[in-house]
């Protein structure tokens, strides 16, 4: 049993601490735009949606036109969808560019409210199979805590971005990092209670 729980406990903070190293490199850094990207229109009009603050504001924006799409539609039906692209490439170009956007927004914002919910039912893990070894039954104790440290490395993982979303990226990555220091705290604090645990037991038996 002790030598398994030391192979874990090596496992276990090789993960989170390489995942650590990632996650402030990402949250320092962030992510870097092409200096070519940047010089070209199409690239500038992402780049200014990126930065609008207000979802709502984009979400608005996006609806009218969308509506704009369709006037121009019902306008002239003989007209094909590449034909009406073509005519009206930016408005076409902006919409695409602010969806992009609007997914990203909504990506990351559900992955923030995921980290939590299914950390919460690790961290409920943990304890539970902490206080059944406690209580002598050690595998059965083992078999809950393992899953509980799984579901915090999984949740913990860095996460990847496509350019956009930069707010939401940025708290996702900080509530990851927080995520990884509890997770390196209640590692190394059942550690040092399972080895008091065993010099205990170790006296007991001299």
């Amino acid at each position: 049993m002790k030598g398994l729980q030391v192979t874990f406990l090596i496992i276990f903070s090789c993960a989170l601490s390489t995942q650590a190293i990632r996650q402030v490199h990402q949250y320092i850094y962030g992510y870097e735009e092409s200096i070519i990207a940047s010089a070209e229109e199409f690239f500038e009009m992402k780049e200014e949606i990126k930065l609008e603050a207000s979802t709502d504001e984009l979400l608005a924006e996006y609806e009218a036109s969308q509506k704009e799409i369709r006037q121009l539609r019902e306008s002239d039906t003989t007209k094909e969808q590449f034909q009406l692209r073509q005519e009206n490439a930016e408005l076409f170009a902006r919409i695409d560019a602010l969806r992009t956007e609007l997914q990203q927004r909504e990506l990351m914002a559900r992955e923030l409210r995921d980290i939590w919910i299914f950390s919460i039912a690790g961290f409920i893990l943990i304890g539970l199979g902490s206080l059944l070894y406690s209580r002598g039954y050690g595998w059965v104790g083992i078999s809950l805590i393992l899953p509980g440290f799984l579901e915090l490395i999984f949740w913990s993982s860095p996460s990847f971005s496509l350019g956009g979303a930069l707010q939401e990226y940025e708290l996702l990555l900080v509530n990851k990092i927080i995520l990884t220091i509890i997770a390196f705290v209640l590692l190394f604090g059942l550690w040092f209670v399972s080895r008091r645990k065993w010099k205990k037991l170790e006296g007991n038996d001299s």
